[in-house]
């Protein structure tokens, strides 16, 4: 043994591990200090950083899909055809648009999600699933230009498919 060197053995923990015991604490610091806000300052904090999350998540689905755009090609202006139809290929547009667009669809989704889940909570001290997966329904479809002769049903229809999707999904 060389002289000045001490024969103790530090065990080096794993980087990774490091980090996320530090990006945890970081998170139940950030949580505990906005459960400590009020109702309007919570759902402004929680909005746009749920929303900013869903657009990262579009974006990135976007960029997986980019090329399922092309599958839908956009019809002339003077091709006659059916309302219904016209609806249904705007639909199927707006769930393969680009990561620009994707980035959009999965911001709105998720910050309206997050905005009503947060209020509801404090209101009724309980998660309500329906209501959070209504709204972010209701305005993904506004968002995306899904509507057509009739947008108020066209919201009112994807608002309850959202809930019945989401209330299967997380109540199994």
């Amino acid at each position: 043994m060389e002289e000045g060197k001490q024969g103790v053995m530090v065990a080096a923990q794993n980087p990774i591990a490091q980090l996320q015991a530090w990006f945890n604490n970081l998170e139940n610091g950030f949580r505990a200090w906005l459960a400590k806000q009020s109702l309007p300052a919570e759902a402004g904090v929680v909005t746009p950083t749920s929303a900013a999350q869903g657009a990262a998540i579009g974006a990135f689905m976007g960029t997986l899909t980019n090329d399922a755009t092309s599958a839908f090609p956009t019809p002339p202006p003077q091709a006659n055809l059916n309302p219904q139809a016209m609806t249904s290929f705007k639909q199927a547009q707006a769930l393969a648009g680009g990561p620009l667009v994707q980035a959009r669809n999965f911001a709105v989704m998720t910050g309206v999600n997050a905005a009503i889940s947060c209020v509801m909570k404090r209101i009724r001290a309980k998660e309500d699933l329906q209501s959070r997966a209504f709204g972010s329904g209701a305005m993904f479809s506004l968002v995306s230009s899904m509507g057509g002769q009739n947008q108020t049903t066209n919201v009112i229809s994807s608002g309850l498919f959202f809930s019945l999707a989401q209330g299967g999904i997380f109540q199994t």
